[in-house]
């Protein structure tokens, strides 16, 4: 199985304040939903989340592109990990999370089929 590391995710309770550091560091905004910022870094995307401050603090969160997300999600299932159900997401991947021991977040999508 191929997993590629799509995003890496930070989670902040002053998106603003966040958005004008990175673009002060002279990345450019590739999408901006308000809650959620996306930054041009290659390969893999760089993206803000607005979260409250106990979450923002502790916790950060990477998205990685599979091929097969419902195999991953059995798999990593039947090995008795905690894994939320996969489900078809807006922004046009279906995927599922985890968390890591500590308390990471790691999001697994295959993109959805137009």
């Amino acid at each position: 199985m191929h997993l590629r590391l799509r995003f890496v995710v930070l989670h902040t309770p002053d998106i603003g304040g966040m958005k004008a550091f990175y673009e002060e560091l002279g990345l450019k905004v590739h999408a901006d939903y308000g809650m959620w910022v996306e930054f041009e870094t290659g390969p893999a995307t760089l993206a803000l989340h607005q979260s409250g401050e106990a979450e923002a603090t502790r916790h950060a969160g990477i998205f990685l592109e599979v091929e097969d997300v419902d195999a991953l999600y059995l798999r990593l299932k039947e090995r008795g990990l905690v894994v939320s159900d996969p489900r078809d997401q807006d922004f046009g991947y279906r995927t599922f999370t985890l968390r890591d021991p500590q308390g990471n977040q790691i999001e697994f999508g295959e993109p959805l089929q137009p």
